[in-house]
């Protein structure tokens, strides 16, 4: 059976999910659940069915296995020592250059070997050196709107530690210090881009070829995004392919044998994936060429469908919890689109010619990442197709440009390669934002019934195909899942567009209240440090105007991060009188007591340290001890509907029916 490994993958995939988002008792039961399916399919069905369903329960059942053991030897482990001061002593993989850094560390965390996450004040460290220092261990913790499992799960960190001892660094020889040498490799270049080209464009050239897209301005992350090219930020396989290519090409040149060109292209591959900050994605495309170059060796078809099916699972094997990574998932995602459906719907309508197979090859991409970006992202753009086929061939010459620079050691005279990459990553910048600001090419996922729909559908269309096996049936069953979640969102839009919503942040030393109506938003942040998640609630609820933004104190210091918004706010107000310039598109503003901002029909009263906020007949009164820092609750205070899950806080007008709950 051909698509054996691709069938044992999806098995693997949905054991790890599911251990993942339930607790002990439900893993048994799942485990129990996956042997009894396995078992009746092996007596119950015949043939092909038989074996695919076998196969597929089989798989779901040993991962579920192994997730449930996985997590209790790393994660259990590790999480029962929080409170505890212990010795942590290991290898750093990862820190910034910041007098206060946050460091990886991979070692051993009071006898339990692991990752751990630890910000070190006053010390010089790199990546390669050993360290030994004493913690207190504590669980991951959510913040505003950021889920630390999520983020920190999938990159092997299950806590984090506070330093109460002196840090003993031993500086990094061998091959941790080549290691460290190519992770600050890509710092250097970040700067050597931009002083030739410009912030904005070396840095998106930095993007692409070296994973730090922590480093672009928001504003361009957004405009790619929306445009649908920002995979390109997440180094995968079409970075990985371009150094393979290029080494392969070198050494045919040289007439090397395939067992050296193999060997050379494998070295030049890992220290990439090294560069580029061992992205799961990079990794990914790592071992899928390998098993390519591999093929080449042993004289065998290389197989994409079945070689993908084998990464997936090997993969899974070695870090579990890649399974809720999204580069990882938009990865895989993206190549059974291009190497499995591609060629499938292309022969099943006859499709020929190079332009037509690559425009198919962009839709059926852009299809099998939609169920999974619904899931990551906050938007979805729906000109990804045209995009893609027009402007990734120019962002790829920019990135075979930007690495025969970097790779032949940033010389002057070759400037006028990363000149060229300069002039293409600006318009490419351009571009994205005339699309980014048309509006009508994305849309915002900000509904929870749409996630939902869309993995219900895409559920249908892979059983459709697996019953009829036409693939043609198939093809025109997701286009009609397309087109009814379209009509969906935009519904959900329509009838949503005179709805007022309140969000309220806080972590406990302050507070972010954010009214939304239809496109516009006006927002009050208690002292200025709430910017970053401002820029994630414009993004969730689809906002194109922000009308003003009042910072009740400490907004001399901070204010900055709002004028790198996506949407920069028309209007900003101080306590204070601000020291520091504004941009010509924002006006800063005296901060008086009682001042009162409106939107719609929602009201907020400033007033000391609290916000009112009146929405109608309804009214909630905001301070820093009036919102609980931690745990899952529902409320109701004067009629509105306040609830908090991983640290944010939501408040709607229209939940009065729902009981007071702690």
């Amino acid at each position: 059976m051909r698509h054996e490994a691709m069938v044992a993958s999806g098995g693997a995939l949905a054991g790890l999910l599911f251990c993942f988002c339930a607790d002990l008792p439900m893993r048994i039961a799942f485990i129990a659940i996956s042997a009894a399916l396995f078992i009746s399919g092996l007596l119950l069905l015949t043939g092909k069915l038989r074996k695919a369903v076998s196969t597929a329960f089989l798989f779901m059942l040993i991962f579920g296995i192994y997730g449930t053991v996985w997590h209790y030897v790393r994660v259990d482990r590790l999480t029962a020592l929080s409170g505890e001061t212990v010795t942590v002593s290991g290898i750093v993989t990862d820190c910034d250059d910041s007098d206060y850094a946050e460091v990886t560390v991979s070692g051993n965390i009071g006898g339990v070997r692991g990752k751990v996450v630890v910000y070190l004040s006053g010390v010089s460290v790199s990546s390669g050196d050993r360290i030994t220092f004493e913690a207190t261990v504590s669980e991951l913790s959510d913040s505003g709107i950021f889920n630390a499992e999520s983020y920190y799960y999938p990159k092997g960190i299950f806590v984090r530690c506070s330093q109460t001892g002196e840090v003993i660094v031993d500086k990094a020889t061998g091959i941790y210090a080549l290691y460290g040498e190519i992770r600050d490799m890509r710092e250097k270049l970040t700067t050597t881009f931009c002083s030739y080209v410009g912030l904005d464009e070396g840095q998106l050239l930095s993007s692409m070829l070296c994973g730090r897209s922590e480093s672009l301005d928001d504003s361009v992350r957004i405009s790619l995004n929306r445009s649908g090219i920002g995979h390109l930020l997440a180094v995968s396989g079409l970075h990985v392919s371009i150094v393979a290519a290029l080494v392969a090409f070198l050494l045919r040149l040289l007439r090397a044998p395939r067992p050296v060109t193999f060997a050379v292209s494998e070295a030049i591959m890992a220290l990439f994936v090294v560069f580029s900050g061992m992205r799961t994605s990079a990794v990914r495309a790592f071992v899928m060429m390998t098993i390519y170059l591999f093929s080449f060796i042993i004289r065998r078809e290389f197989d994409a469908e079945s070689a993908l099916g084998v990464t997936i699972i090997a993969m899974l094997a070695v870090s579990p919890y890649s399974v809720i990574d999204g580069s990882f998932l938009l990865s895989i995602s993206g190549v059974f689109g291009i190497s499995v459906a591609a060629p499938a719907v292309s022969k099943a309508f006859g499709i020929r010619g190079k332009l037509p197979r690559t425009a198919m090859s962009a839709i059926c991409a852009w299809f099998c990442i939609l169920p999974v970006s619904v899931f990551i992202f906050d938007e979805i753009s729906f000109v990804s197709v045209l995009t893609n086929v027009v402007l990734t061939p120019f962002c790829t010459t920019a990135l075979v440009l930007s690495l025969i620079f970097a790779a032949t050691g940033t010389p002057a005279a070759l400037s006028f390669l990363i000149e060229i990459a300069g002039f293409i990553a600006r318009w490419v910048i351009k571009i994205c934002g005339f699309i980014s600001d048309l509006g009508f090419t994305y849309v915002p996922v900000k509904f929870a019934a749409v996630p939902i729909l869309v993995l219900s559908l895409a559920i249908a269309v892979a059983l459709i195909l697996i019953i009829s096996k036409n693939v043609r049936l198939a093809s025109f069953s997701a286009l009609a899942a397309f087109c009814a979640t379209l009509a969906l969102m935009f519904v959900l839009g329509a009838t949503d567009s005179g709805t007022t919503h309140l969000r309220i942040l806080s972590d406990g030393d302050g507070y972010l209240v954010a009214v939304v109506q239809g496109g516009e938003c006006v927002a009050v942040d208690s002292d200025g440090s709430y910017g970053s998640n401002l820029g994630y609630i414009l993004s969730e609820e689809g906002i194109t105007a922000v009308d003003a933004v009042a910072i009740l104190s400490n907004g001399v210091a901070n204010y900055p991060s709002y004028l790198s918004l996506s949407v920069s706010p028309d209007i900003i107000l101080f306590d204070t009188t601000a020291s520091t310039k504004s941009t010509a598109e924002t006006e800063l503003l005296k901060l008086t007591d009682g001042t009162t901002l409106t939107l719609g029909d929602a009201e907020l009263l400033l007033s000391g340290d609290q916000t009112t906020v009146t929405i109608g007949d309804k009214t909630i009164t905001v301070t820093e001890s009036t919102i609980p820092e931690d745990g899952y609750y529902i409320y109701i205070a004067n009629g509105v509907c306040v609830t908090n899950l991983y640290g944010e806080v939501m408040v709607a007008t229209d939940g009065a029916e729902i009981e007071l709950t702690k």
